[in-house]
């Protein structure tokens, strides 16, 4: 066979292997989304990393029909483990996970090791037979071979680093060939989740993107955090966890519902002729501002400073849980377990979205109910709304149910509303008749009209929530606040709401209300200030709680002593501060490295011993 016929060969087997692999992960969507220009992108990129997965193979094994065989056992064989580990774990199977082989396969049943050891054999057998029946590739073709595998592999960590979050194509004068990169398959920064990465993909395509990611990682410089520095963080501080100061008369443990509301703001900060009383629990409880390290989307960074007390300034332009989270790190939900916790992540979005159903379990989540589970025949047909997010009665229906279980453990809930999400151009909450300022063109009205309807049934859910709460026995927090301010667009413009602030480097472009409500006295003074930063919270619950605070957040109060926010458009230090406040910066940073990119020994030095 000449060489242009065999790359032709090569091609073809590459291109019927991705849309079998793309057809695996999707279905029938495959067939019903058609093929978008988009679309084609992917699914032609995805032909060109499953022909040069045939090329490897045929440069190590100098056999054409040997590297198609062998190179498509391959390819069913990690179909078939992330099939098998999405059953069982619920997250896919990803290049990291070769390190923990010996783990899993203590961990497997005794029919899945079968299957891995009949893949091998034949792996193994078909290597065999068609080295004997098999001529070697003639030399020229051989080099060719060898020359395309090289030329290729090298384009693609190229092209893998400049979409890297930190790349080229995240600058503002980025090249012109970044234009063209749509169908380029780079993992790091897609919010919807590596889920949907493979079914656009394949998983194929999507395991190769994941090794790309990992060299691209290794080749990029990073500071080194040692044990040592890590230790001296923790060091001065008491070895035993400090007692909050009282506040309640209670000793029961209470329960504490965190409600993270999509995009939840004031509106009438754009337009006084909206009704004053459009949100009348919000105004009531409201007893300061979140100050959110995100505008108009990133909801999941605002999550992961909220619950990690880490900080986005240290990893620009990357979304944390997509990018980063693949090991245990130290979270509130892990210290809440080993204070006897019952600890539940709640979200009415899709569980892969933001890798939240892999990200969940690293920050030791004993639960996350999510949109699957909320879900049944009954409601189906009327739980997504006209913007195609599900309504928010599901989620908090499911907050009641958790809290009415009966239980002798206190809960710690974490919920993530979605119904009110961008984009607003759509009558998702039927029609609107607020009056709004008639200069506005027609879009920015519907925008403007969809999203103050969203903010006003946030508000009646909450309120809804915490009538249901004073029914409890236990005494229970309920904490509520915006993600971010909404991604409204044009709307922004036609109000001149940033005219003296283009480039939103000013606090009100990232305060949300933030409420507090309990069915029982607590200190509301202890939230009662002009602004908290989101990483800044978490020590802030614990003090609400009566519950005691542990080295990791006596070592974030500390900080906050110090500094009222560190962002990522500007950083404010108090003028009294007791610490030195360079020093502590700098240990900041250093605990941040450490838990993301480096060797995580904050998470084994402090790990509770009692995690359930």
């Amino acid at each position: 066979m000449n060489t242009l016929r065999q790359q032709m060969l090569f091609l073809l087997v590459a291109c019927f292997s991705t849309f079998f692999s793309i057809y695996l992960a999707s279905n029938w969507n495959f067939f019903l989304e058609g093929f978008s220009p988009d679309r084609l992108a992917k699914t032609l990129m995805s032909c060109v990393f499953n022909y040069s997965l045939i090329l490897v193979f045929a440069a190590l094994f100098r056999r054409q029909y040997t590297a198609l065989v062998l190179s498509q056992i391959f390819v069913g064989l990690i179909e078939f483990i992330n099939f098998k580990k999405e059953k069982y774990l619920s997250t896919n199977f990803s290049p990291d996970d070769i390190l923990l082989f010996s783990e899993a396969f203590k961990a497997a049943p005794l029919a899945l090791k079968i299957a891995f050891f009949a893949f091998i054999a034949i792996f193994f057998a078909v290597l065999i037979f068609c080295f004997k029946k098999e001529k070697t590739t003639l030399l020229k073709t051989y080099l060719l071979q060898i020359t395309l595998s090289v030329l290729i592999f090298c384009s693609a960590i190229y092209l893998n680093y400049i979409k890297s979050p930190i790349g080229a194509c995240s600058k503002p004068d980025y090249p012109s060939i970044c234009l063209n990169m749509s169908g380029f398959p780079n993992t790091r920064s897609d919010w919807m989740g590596d889920f949907r990465k493979i079914q656009n993909f394949g998983f194929t395509t999507f395991f190769m993107s994941k090794i790309l990611d990992s060299l691209t990682e290794a080749f990029l410089p990073h500071e080194t955090v040692s044990r040592e520095t890590i230790q001296q963080i923790f060091k001065p501080l008491e070895t035993s966890a400090v007692t909050s100061p009282t506040t309640s008369s209670t000793t029961e443990q209470p329960n504490i519902v965190v409600v993270m509301d999509e995009s939840m703001w004031n509106p009438r900060l754009l337009d006084k002729k909206l009704p004053k009383n459009l949100t009348p629990f919000t105004s009531q409880n409201r007893v300061s501002a979140l100050l959110s390290p995100s505008f108009g989307g990133g909801t999941a960074n605002v999550e992961f400073e909220a619950l990690t007390s880490l900080n986005t300034i240290f990893f620009r332009n990357e979304l944390v849980y997509v990018a980063k989270i693949r090991k245990p790190i130290y979270s509130l939900p892990l210290y809440l377990n080993s204070l006897g916790y019952d600890t539940i992540a709640m979200h009415n979005n899709w569980r892969y979205y933001y890798n939240r159903n892999r990200v969940y379990q690293q920050m030791g989540f004993n639960k996350f109910v999510s949109l699957e589970n909320m879900m049944n025949s009954a409601n189906h047909s009327t739980i997504f709304n006209q913007a195609g997010w599900a309504n928010d009665d599901v989620i908090f229906d499911s907050i009641k149910t958790e809290l009415n279980l009966a239980s002798d453990q206190p809960k710690f809930i974490y919920a993530i509303t979605v119904e009110n999400h961008p984009m607003y151009a759509d009558d998702r909450y039927g029609t609107q008749s607020y009056k709004l300022n008639p200069n506005l063109s027609e879009s920015a009205q519907q925008k403007m009209a969809t999203y103050t309807a969203g903010v006003a049934r946030a508000d009646q859910h909450i309120r809804d929530l915490t009538e249901f709460v004073k029914t409890l026995d236990r005494p229970t927090i309920v904490i509520a606040f915006g993600d971010h301010l909404p991604n409204l667009q044009n709307v922004y413009d036609e109000y001149h709401y940033f005219e003296n602030d283009p480039n939103r480097e000013e606090l009100n472009a990232y305060e949300t209300p933030l409420l507090l409500w309990s069915n029982y006295p607590v200190q509301h003074k202890i939230l009662a200030q002009p602004y908290i930063a989101t990483s800044f919270l978490a020590p802030k619950i614990l003090h609400l709680a009566n519950l005691p605070l542990p080295p990791y957040y006596q070592f974030i109060e500390r900080v906050s002593r110090c500094y009222d926010v560190i962002h990522q458009k500007f950083i404010h230090e108090k003028a009294s501060c007791q610490f030195d406040k360079a020093q502590l910066l700098d240990q900041y940073k250093a605990l941040n490295n450490d838990t993301v990119n480096g060797q995580n020994f904050t998470y084994q030095l402090l790990k509770p011993q009692t995690v359930n």
